[in-house]
């Protein structure tokens, strides 16, 4: 029987095997013939603004042969011959060319180091494969030369250079540049950069082969201003947030209005209304860094004079500072919806002054959204004033330790406070909502039981002008946090707390801790 078995089984696999064989649709998978690329041509070619968003000559080639009925892919890479750099520019399936706009190639060839402006010699080499098993190179590789172009320089006509980041390993199209208007060899400009620690060097942007600066770094990311001297000296500022200012805008010449930068456009903008006096641009509290008239239209120069705003409006306000040293500003009305700047808590802290300027809440965005934080003593009762009066619609729904309350804004009654302390107020105007946070200084640390992620409120005492605390610490470090905010913090030594100070290091206990915000102490007595 185990002899009859094994002939059955004998025959059975010979005629699969006959079947295989006689499927005219199963491929024998064996290269028969390698792909081979068609030369291109022109075989030299320039890329400029005219021709731009025009075909790039047509890549095509030969099919590669894997047997009947195989499905071929092809993958093409072009080499920057200069620097061996490559990148994959197509991939296709069973099609003999590949068609590119002279913007993507361009695109391409910068990934590689291309140099803008400057014939460089690129070769394109391809790969056949079928059933991702089967991978062969091409017969040939074709070689051909290309100047490549970057639109960021159309219309200078001034000297300028690029701020080439992780040279050699640059982009030129990713690369910002600054410029030399004034044609006294020395350059200036912003940069905008993503990572800490970030490198570059300064290429001249008529010959980017010339490095003027190299081994540059910027510590912490961000929005940069560079200078360059004509001895090729490097001077950087920080990160730099760029605000209007001045008594056209709601906060006056004391209070910046930020603006937000768009890393697709390159701009900073803002949407805020304007009346008819003046601003300038400058770095968020630092006139160290500002913008203002050069006496053109809409440009604009280092320590410029204020800029005069014809009308009282609405305004998208753009800031251009990108254009290699030329700096310019626009301003569009527009009918977006702003709200007030800001309205006050008349209450019976204040006499219930409704032009109180110490219980103010503000919109820093005119976004309809409120906030501040104040102190508001027990059994304390106010409003809100935005040119009408708001109270209570319904309960204040506080939690239990009376540190949290959410409420329903409107014409209602007034707003109780329970048990007094420092709180931070936020307002929807919009959603017509409210709530109120129980906030102030706070211990925060690896030595608390929020770790570094979240603080422990303190209470403050309105008698003794100082803030406690009675926690458990583990061995560890803390600081002192106001506002859940690293914006204001203490460190340093408990008898002399330095603001932004270092780590406070503590062995495990329990301690009531108090702070002296007003002369910078603080002691931690083991309970």
């Amino acid at each position: 029987m185990k002899n009859i078995f094994k002939s059955i089984m004998f025959m059975a696999a010979s005629v699969a095997i006959i079947a295989s064989c006689d499927d005219d649709t199963t491929p024998v998978l064996e290269l028969e013939n390698a792909a081979s690329l068609n030369a291109i041509t022109p075989s030299e070619y320039v890329i400029s603004k005219d021709n731009y968003a025009e075909q790039f000559p047509e890549i095509s080639w030969e099919k590669a042969s894997y047997g009947k009925g195989a499905i071929v892919n092809y993958e093409l890479t072009l080499t920057n011959n200069a620097t061996q750099k490559s990148v994959v520019i197509g991939e296709t399936t069973n099609d003999t060319k590949l068609n590119l706009t002279n913007e993507q190639m361009n695109a391409f060839m910068a990934q590689t180091g291309a140099m803008p402006g400057k014939a460089g010699e690129y070769t394109v080499s391809m790969k056949s494969s079928t059933y991702k098993t089967y991978t062969n190179d091409a017969s040939n590789t074709i070689k051909f030369t290309v100047t490549p172009y970057d639109p960021k320089t159309e219309g200078l006509t001034w000297a300028y250079a690029y701020v080439a980041e992780n040279y050699p390993n640059w982009n030129f199209m990713k690369a910002y540049l600054i410029g030399d208007p004034d044609g006294d060899g020395k350059y200036e400009g912003f940069a905008q950069f993503d990572e800490d620690n970030a490198t570059y060097a300064v290429l001249d942007g008529a010959n980017p082969a010339r490095v003027i600066a190299k081994d540059q770094k910027v510590e912490t990311k961000g929005f940069v201003r560079i200078g360059v001297g004509a001895d090729g000296s490097v001077e950087q500022s920080g990160s730099i947030t760029w605000c209007l200012i001045g008594d056209a805008t709601s906060g006056g010449w004391d209070k910046d209005t930020p603006m937000e930068y768009d890393a697709t456009t390159r701009k900073w903008t803002c949407v805020t209304t304007l009346i008819d006096k003046e601003l300038k641009f400058r770095n968020a509290d630092d006139w160290k860094i500002n913008l203002g008239s050069d006496g053109t239209e809409n440009g604009l120069v280092a320590e410029g004079s204020n800029i005069k705003i014809a009308k009282a409006h609405g305004y998208i306000v753009t800031l251009d500072v990108t254009n290699a040293g030329k700096y310019t500003y626009s301003l569009e009305e527009t009918d977006i919806e702003q709200s007030a700047a800001s309205i006050t808590m008349p209450g019976s802290f204040n006499n219930w002054n409704k032009d109180t300027e110490e219980y103010v809440l503000k919109s820093e965005a005119r976004d309809f959204k409120f906030s501040g934080t104040y102190y508001i003593p027990s059994g304390a009762e106010f409003k809100l004033y935005d040119g009408s009066w708001l109270g209570v619609v319904g309960d204040m729904n506080w939690d239990k330790n009376h540190t949290y309350a959410s409420f329903v804004i409107g014409d209602g009654a007034n707003m109780t406070v329970p048990v007094g302390g420092y709180f931070k107020i936020f307002v929807d105007s919009k959603k017509n909502t409210a709530t109120m946070t129980k906030t102030g200084w706070e211990i925060i640390g690896s030595a608390t039981a929020g770790g570094w992620d979240a603080g422990q409120v303190m209470d403050w005492d309105p008698d003794t002008k100082t803030w406690s605390i009675t926690a458990t610490l583990t061995d560890g470090e803390l600081k002192f946090r106001w506002d859940g905010s690293w914006d204001r913090n203490f460190g340093g030594a408990l008898d002399a707390l330095v603001e932004g100070g270092d780590n406070i290091a503590v062995k495990a206990g329990t301690y009531k801790i108090v702070l002296d915000e007003e002369n910078k102490k603080a002691t931690m007595t083991k309970e």
